[in-house]
This record gives C-alpha cells, sequence and structure tokens, in this order.
C-alpha cells in the first residue's frame, strides 16, 4: 500500500511539473503582467543567419512568461504570502496592513536610505532653475511639482519590519531646502497633501485617487494664476469600479476593485495624436473651448491629470519621453505654460537624463587656474542631431556642494563659455554635459577649458583637445 501511494505521488507530481509545458499548446499565457517587456518567441538563427548562442536561455525566458496559468499560479502563491506570511511574492510590491499596496522602488526613500548627496541634490535645482530660465526667456510661465510617495503621506500601514527608519535624511526634505530661496518656481504637494484629513491615495495601486489628482490640478493652476474650472460643483460619486496597478501585478488572474472617484465632467477636448491611452507616451490634445497652451512633461501620476488640464488648455502636449525633448519640441513655438511633474522616487532622472536645450552662454572672468583631474568627451546628441553633446567628469575633489561648472569651448579661433547641467557622481566622479549647437562645433577641432564656479568666483581646472566629432548628416 506504501508503494502504491507513493507512486501515486510521485506521478502527481509529474503530471503537476508536466501541465505548465504541455498546457502551452491550449492554454498559453499571452498577456504581461504589470509592467513586463514583451518576450517574443526566440530564432534559432540569427538575422546573419548563424546559429543564436543564446537560443536555450532565451527559450527558458519565454517559458518563464508564457507557461500555461502563469497568471493563476501567480495570483495563488501571492494570495498565500501575503494572506500567511504578510509578504510579497513580487520584488516590485511590498505588501502592507489592511489591504494596502506599495510600490517597492519607494523604499529607499521611505527608509531614508541612498539618499543623493548634497551636490547631487543643488545639482537637480541647478537644471531645473536652467529650464526655468529658458523657459521664462521665451515669455512663458514655468512650474515644477513632485508628487509624493505613497508611503511618505501613509507609511502607517506599511509593514512592521519597516517601520524603523534606516535613517531621518530624505531626498525629499534635502529637495525643499534646496529649493528654497532658490527662485525656482514650485509647488509643494507635500504640504498640501498632509493638510488632508481624508486618504487621497489608492490602497492597492501606487498613484492618488481621482480627487487627489483634482487638488493637484487645481493647486498647479492656481500656482500659475490661471483662471479655471475647480469643478467643485460637479457631481461626484466613490464607486468601487477600479483596478490598482499594484494588485493587478500581485494578484494577475483576480479581478480585485477598490474604490475611487468618478467626476461627471463632459470632456471639451479632442486628441490631436492616434492615443491608444493616458499612458502613452506623448499625448497632444485640441481644446476649442478653452485657451491658452500647455507642454507638461509628467509621469504615471500624470495619467489623472490630463483630463483636468486638457479641458483647461486650448492646446496641450503630455509627454513621458525622456530626455525631455523641449528643444525639439519647441521647433513650432513654446507652450505659454510648461509644467514638470515628476513623482518623489523619481527625482534624480533630472540628474540621469537633463533636458535637451541649449546651455546658455556666460561671460565669465577666471580669476586663477587650478590643476585637476577630469575627462571630456563629445558626440552629436542622438536624442536630437541639432546639439553636440560636450560632457565632462570631473574628480570629486575639485567641487563644492554649491559648484557650478562651466565648459569654455574654442572652435575656429571663437571662444564661448556655457554653464553646463549636472549629471549623476559615479565612481569616476561627477558628471556634467553642456549642449551647443552641433552646426557651429561639430566636425571642428576643439580646445575645451573645464571652469568651476563657487560664490561668484571662478577657477579654470582642465584644459584639453577634442577630436573633430563627426556631424549627423
Amino acid at each position: 500500500m506504501k508503494k502504491i501511494l507513493l507512486l501515486f505521488f510521485v506521478a502527481l507530481c509529474m503530471v503537476l511539473c508536466v501541465i505548465p509545458s504541455l498546457g502551452m499548446t491550449l492554454f498559453p499565457t499571452n498577456e504581461r503582467i504589470g509592467n513586463e517587456p514583451e518576450t517574443p518567441l526566440p530564432s534559432v538563427k540569427t538575422e546573419e543567419g548563424g546559429f543564436n548562442s543564446a537560443f536555450l536561455p532565451e527559450l527558458g525566458t519565454y517559458f518563464e512568461k508564457h507557461f500555461a496559468f502563469r497568471p493563476q499560479s501567480i495570483d495563488a502563491d501571492a494570495r498565500v504570502q501575503s494572506g500567511l506570511f504578510k509578504t510579497s511574492n513580487l520584488d516590485t510590491v511590498t505588501v502592507g496592513d489592511n489591504g494596502w499596496l506599495y510600490y517597492s522602488s519607494t523604499l529607499d526613500d521611505y527608509l531614508g536610505r541612498n539618499t543623493l548627496s548634497t551636490r547631487e541634490i543643488n545639482g537637480i535645482v541647478h537644471n531645473l532653475k536652467l529650464v526655468q530660465e529658458y523657459v521664462e526667456s521665451q515669455g512663458s510661465k514655468f512650474l515644477f511639482t513632485v508628487a509624493p510617495n505613497k508611503n511618505t503621506l501613509y507609511p502607517e500601514n506599511m509593514p512592521y519590519y519597516l517601520r524603523k527608519l534606516a535613517s531621518d535624511e530624505h531626498n525629499r526634505d534635502k529637495l525643499h531646502e534646496a529649493i528654497t530661496d532658490s527662485g525656482l518656481n514650485y509647488l509643494d504637494l507635500f504640504s498640501l497633501f498632509k493638510a488632508q484629513d481624508e486618504v487621497l491615495y489608492l490602497k492597492q495601486d501606487s498613484h492618488w485617487n481621482n480627487k487627489g489628482a483634482l487638488m493637484a490640478y487645481n493647486a498647479m493652476l492656481d500656482a500659475l494664476g490661471k483662471p479655471h474650472n475647480d469643478y467643485s460643483t460637479a457631481d461626484v460619486k466613490r464607486v468601487k469600479d477600479f483596478n490598482g496597478d499594484l494588485a493587478k501585478m500581485l494578484y494577475p488572474a483576480s479581478d480585485v476593485k477598490e474604490f475611487n472617484y468618478t467626476y461627471d465632467i463632459a470632456p471639451t477636448y479632442s486628441y490631436a495624436t492616434p492615443t491608444k491611452s493616458v499612458e502613452d507616451a506623448n499625448i497632444k490634445t485640441e481644446n476649442p473651448a478653452a485657451t491658452g497652451s500647455l507642454y507638461m512633461y509628467r509621469d504615471s501620476f500624470g495619467n489623472a491629470l490630463l483630463p483636468y488640464f486638457a479641458n483647461a488648455y486650448g492646446n496641450a502636449h503630455f509627454t513621458k519621453a525622456k530626455p525631455i525633448n523641449l528643444a525639439l519640441d519647441n521647433m513650432k513655438g513654446l507652450a505659454d505654460t510648461v509644467i514638470f511633474e515628476i513623482v518623489e522616487r523619481n527625482i534624480s532622472w533630472f540628474l540621469e537624463s537633463p533636458p535637451v536645450i541649449a546651455s546658455p552662454q556666460r561671460v565669465l572672468n577666471v580669476g586663477e587656474t587650478k590643476e585637476g583631474k577630469a575627462k571630456v568627451s563629445g558626440e552629436v546628441l542622438k536624442a536630437n542631431t541639432m546639439y553636440l553633446s560636450l560632457n565632462a567628469v570631473l574628480d570629486g575633489s575639485l567641487l563644492f556642494d554649491d559648484s557650478v561648472v562651466y565648459l569654455r569651448v574654442n572652435a575656429d579661433g571663437k571662444t564661448a563659455d556655457f554653464e553646463a547641467y549636472t549629471g549623476l557622481s559615479g565612481e569616476e566622479g561627477d558628471s556634467f554635459v553642456v549642449y551647443i549647437p552641433a552646426s557651429d562645433y561639430a566636425g571642428k577641432p576643439l580646445e575645451v577649458d573645464v571652469i568651476v564656479g563657487s560664490e561668484g568666483s571662478f577657477t579654470k581646472v582642465y584644459h584639453t583637445s577634442v577630436d573633430n566629432i563627426d556631424p549627423v548628416i
């Protein structure tokens, strides 16, 4: 009898193991879960006709994403782990208390770990001030705002084992300090949301609910001084019909609904681009019932904002594209209002990929020369071939927290000083970049001086030659 039971158990295990593979012929998993990329069936041959040496690993990856009943398996495992052990089976989702889910990429901000340096925080503000300078030089208004992470506003439902903060130092506090007295036109949504008694974010989604989005929209247009409909008289209902992004990732086979608010607001705009959803990277709208024009860089928090803003402006361009290609998007004229919205966890994007507009020219009075270690390279910018990108990496010992870097570029006997955008710090040093017209500098030998400015004094720390940078034809 024991042998029969053992054989039955072994046979059952083999059947269970085989079902996901054999089931792919009848019940393959074709839908992606969460933000997963597409995983096409790999080819045995390369495009050149040779053998694809990565075929087996790629086939394994394909099977992992397409085996039969994958969503159901992930869903069942998630419910066991979250229900019994209060943990998640996905690295991207953190299971909290009382049915709350959090996006795991916010944990560094929540715990105060891996924070940006003071110089990097200052660099973010510096880059945004250069954008504001450009926007205002075109006669337009600029506004920058940050959407708080959910666990910044509502930490009480974070799991107990994460409630002891690693540090009291947070990027948001350092950013607010750096913005103070900087002249940057900034809207503080942290204080606004914390002042509200009700919860304005979704329990099983990483974003604000529609009521929170409406409050943020009104605050932004109030800050810009633009008259607008605040929809305070619109009919509103609280309906349990929303599928949170985190719930869809954690429980892909379940239709998990939560409450959200719906407003009876008639859209007066139409799409000027072939738009599938508010998730699209580039969306343009037209609205004959409104006036003014808007250029808005936004992330996924802007999804719920888009209908409100499209109703408020005659023409609007909403983009998620990186880098922010403001110069290229501005070819037909800059909108009269420019808004940059980013979520707290992603503020470093303004260092990783500074917005693309021409670096401003300055007139510098260099007081001294100091020999320092640096590296300078250049290329025509792939995102916008109108510009040549000159990149400088400096030893951190050459810089103070408030340092601004300039590149003095000489071509054909003509010299110009360009203020650089600040990049991220790395093992080789701190990075900086200038965008200069490719038509003036590509294909020519360049002499470049690296100049560091601090508290009104300017020091040349490095000189180099840059070989001819091939223009894009």
